[in-house]
């Protein structure tokens, strides 16, 4: 990548304690109290992981500087597992006075790449306006898997639910004791190779929910047909919902689903969630509880996979990653389409 002059002035570095007197002064489109509380979580969050390796691995946060010490950019990651395989880009700003954002974009996204070791891929959204940050993730070899539109509910009045669900269907509150029935639903909704990217497991989804998180069982079956995860990130002063519905049990696609989510969100609201924007009937189905549409944003993903990276595995187990994620290494062709309902 070819950095304009003004890029060349960036100092970039790993949110500090020193920094969180600057953050009220920056222009990072409400980013501020996010890095000021991952500031100040820094020490406490290492002690604890020195304690208990099965904690996930610390949140990193960058900071781009101009060398007069003002703030020009911030991106948050996180890892998306305990193991810290699969890193996201959580959030990604630049200050408006910047003018070469796709440049600084660029820059900051390949300091987090270099910066977490032991990770094998790295995820990101972006609203599909965002051309900076659409360039600066491109520029680094993510390419595009799925495009959703985000919405907001501000309400659970305008939810149409059955007050009696069928014979077979319950609603449990999501725990340890199921949280294995709802990797199966999550694995069933995801793409392919977003799935093989995350490699999630049940203590994975349990780690990233809030209470009150639900699932709607089949009981004859001991199945998980649909859920509603609050998830512990929030979106524009709202909570994030992960709704999953299985792709064989679209019938529920009304008011059964609606019972679920207003029991699920009824004390978060307002609400925000996600639909593939080729699910016609689920969008169709958010507008009509209420749902206002944001925006529509593209899931990047990338692959960092190295053979020499790798641990020592079987011949079969090598080849078997090497074809899944080699796809994701820039200049390959397009992977396949997701499924429709997320």
């Amino acid at each position: 990548m070819t950095s304009g002059p003004q890029c060349d002035l960036l100092v970039l570095r790993q949110l500090g304690l020193l920094d969180v007197a600057r953050l009220p002064k920056a222009d990072l489109a409400g980013l501020e109290p996010r890095l000021q509380q991952l500031a100040l979580r820094q020490g406490p969050e290492q002690l604890l992981r020195l304690l208990n390796r099965q904690r996930p691995p610390t949140p990193l946060a960058l900071l781009a500087h101009s060398r007069e010490g003002a703030v020009a950019g911030a991106l948050i990651a996180e890892p998306c597992n305990r193991r810290g395989s699969c890193w996201r880009i959580d959030a990604l700003t630049i200050n408006a006075a910047v003018s070469n954002r796709s440049d600084t974009s660029a820059l900051l996204i390949r300091d987090a790449l270099s910066q977490v070791q032991g990770a094998v891929s790295w995820t990101a959204r972006a609203s599909i306006h965002d051309t900076a940050l659409l360039s600066g993730l491109r520029e680094q070899g993510f390419q595009t898997l799925q495009q959703q539109r985000l919405w907001r509910l501000e309400s659970s009045e305008q939810l149409e639910y059955s007050e009696v669900l069928p014979q077979q269907l319950e609603l449990q509150p999501l725990d340890r004791n199921n949280a294995a029935l709802l990797l199966q639903l999550e694995l069933s909704a995801t793409p392919a190779h977003l799935r093989q990217m995350q490699d999630l497991r049940s203590e994975d989804l349990l780690d990233d929910a809030l209470p009150g998180s639900l699932l709607l069982i089949d009981t004859q079956r001991h199945q998980a047909v649909a859920a509603a995860r609050l998830l512990r990130r929030r979106q524009q002063g709202s909570t994030e919902v992960e709704l999953n519905l299985h792709p064989a049990w679209t019938q529920l696609l009304g008011p059964p689903l609606g019972r679920l989510l207003e029991q699920a969100c009824r004390r978060s609201m307002p609400i925000t969630l996600r639909c593939d924007v080729r699910n016609s009937p689920g969008m169709d189905w958010l507008e009509s509880q209420g749902a206002i549409s944001l925006r529509e944003e593209l899931v990047l993903a990338r692959s960092l996979w190295r053979r020499q990276e790798l641990p020592a595995m079987g011949g079969l187990a090598s080849r078997t990653l090497e074809r899944l994620v080699g796809q994701l290494q820039p200049n390959q062709r397009p992977v396949p389409e997701a499924m429709l309902w997320r």
